[in-house]
Formats: structure tokens, sequence, C-alpha cells
């Protein structure tokens, strides 16, 4: 019988399945800076597919960590550089993008016989994401929003997702090898809060990509861009 972490980590795939399929049909609707999210939801599928074949048979499958993490990152970047347009961080993301992603380059090895988790990488996405996210909320917080509805703005749930996910698992990054060197079993727990985690910011991206923004009509009033959902 498997236990509750197993059941987690096993069945933390299903809503990156759904959002993924959520995204592919919706793509034309959405907006230019929520349509980067689709291609990074794809290229998280496909890793977990590699990833778990790999586990299947028994194969060791960390490496895949660090290119998962850059391309990650990547359409992340790419998302907020035009969320944040014209402010001067999103003049500046180009040039973290590609410090991390030579960094990344540099610093890979490729060893099969890994089974250590490597943390640094993983740590810096999540700050320089986290600082995407605080921009983009500070922004948020000071424009007029009298005739807005937030709780319509994708990116308002992409960026919920990421300051829940990534803040939450900082620390994670940061122990998973000390951990993994007291207890396996404490390190499936962990990995356990992962996966729970990791389920909850997909649903927020499926809200994200479901929901359309509202913007003034001709007329006046409020309307729901692309339609409604």
């Amino acid at each position: 019988m498997k236990s509750v972490q197993q059941f987690i980590l096993e069945f933390s795939v299903v809503p990156v399945v759904v959002a993924t399929l959520v995204g592919l049909w919706r793509y034309r609707r959405l907006g230019p800076a929520p349509r980067y999210l689709v291609p990074l939801l794809v290229a998280c599928l496909l890793m977990e597919i590699a990833s778990r074949t790999l586990g299947y048979f028994h194969r060791p499958n960390l490496f895949l960590a660090p290119i998962d993490t850059a391309i990650e990152f990547t359409f992340l970047a790419l998302m907020y550089r035009r969320a944040l347009r014209p402010s001067a961080l999103s003049r500046l993301i180009p040039l973290l993008l590609i410090g991390f992603l030579l960094g990344s380059a540099l610093t890979y090895s490729p060893r099969l016989d890994t089974m250590q988790f490597s943390p640094v990488q993983h740590f810096i996405e999540s700050v320089l994401v986290l600082v995407f996210v605080g921009v983009y909320f500070q922004r948020e917080a000071t424009r007029q929003t009298i005739s807005r509805r937030l709780e319509r703005e994708p990116m308002l749930w992409v960026s919920a997702a990421l300051l829940l996910y990534f803040l939450s698992n900082i620390f994670i990054f940061l122990s998973s090898n000390y951990v993994l060197s007291l207890s396996r079993e404490l390190s499936i727990q962990v990995w356990a809060i992962h996966g729970l985690l990791y389920i909850f910011t997909n649903v927020l991206y499926t809200v994200a990509l479901c929901v359309n923004p509202v913007v003034s009509s001709p007329a006046g009033p409020l309307a729901p861009a692309g339609g409604v959902t």
C-alpha cells in the first residue's frame, strides 16, 4: 500500500497535465505575457515524463533538474519582461536571463551517478523570480484600480502562484541534501510538501489561463476581454 507521501508525489503530475491542456486550448485568447505560461507548462510536462520514465526504470534523473530550472526561468523571465514593460527591470531582465543561463551552463555537470540535488541554481532562480513578483505587485498596488477587477487579471494569479511556490521552497532547495543525509524517509516527507506546493501552483496556473481580464468597452461598462469565460 502506498503512503500518503508517495501518492502526493505521483499525483503531482496531474495538475500539470490539466494546466497544459487548458493552456493549449486557450492559447490564442491569452494576453502576450500569460501566453509564455503555455510553453513553460509543455516543457514541465515533458520533463516530468522524462524524469518519471527514468525513475520507473531505476535510472538516475537528477541530472535533468538544472535543465528544467534553466527552461523554467527562461519562460518566467520572458513573461515578466513583457508584463513589467516599460519599467527599468523589464529592460534589465534580458541581461539577468543571459547571466543565469551562462552560469547554469558553466556549472552544469551531467553526472548520471549523482544522488544529490544542486540547490544554488534553484536558490538564485527563486530570488530573481521573487524580485519579479515583488515588482509586479508593487506596480499593481500603485496603479489606478477603480475600474479594474484584479481577480480577472491572469498575471495576478500567476504571480500569487510563484510567490507561494518560490517563497515556500527556498528552504527546501537549500536543505534538501542535508535532509537526505539525515534520513531518506524525512527527505521523502519534505519533497511531499514540495509536491503539494507544486500541485497548488499548477491549480493557480490553470485559473490564470481560464480568466479573461476585464477592460473598459467603448460604451463605458466593463467587459471581459476575448469573451465570457
